[in-house]
């Protein structure tokens, strides 16, 4: 059991490293993209240069959505088998206490 446990810390280690590279990559994305202050006034040339990348950009989205609920689905997976873990060791606790 304790192998079963150390083994599911270090799976939710690798997914949060997984979610910290996400996050990394959509924080460069912003920094890159959205340069101006929130009340600038864009230019001609700055609406359609953003026309241009909206694809990428959906795309770009797109992709970190679908990670994002991949490596949320496995950190959910990995919980539940560390609650039934949990829960078959305190029965046998009790089980125990019980004798």
């Amino acid at each position: 059991m304790e192998w079963d446990l150390r083994n599911l810390f270090d799976e939710l280690e690798v997914v949060q490293e997984k979610i910290n590279d996400v996050v990394t990559s959509f924080v460069w994305f912003d920094d890159e993209y959205f340069t101006h202050e929130p009340n600038h006034m864009l230019t001609k040339k700055e609406i359609y240069t953003h026309g241009w990348k909206y694809h990428e950009h959906r795309i770009k989205n797109t992709q970190v959505i679908d990670l994002m609920l991949m490596y949320m689905k496995d950190f959910d997976d990995i919980m539940k088998k560390i609650r039934e873990i949990e829960k078959a060791s305190s029965s046998t606790d009790q089980s125990k206490d019980n004798a």
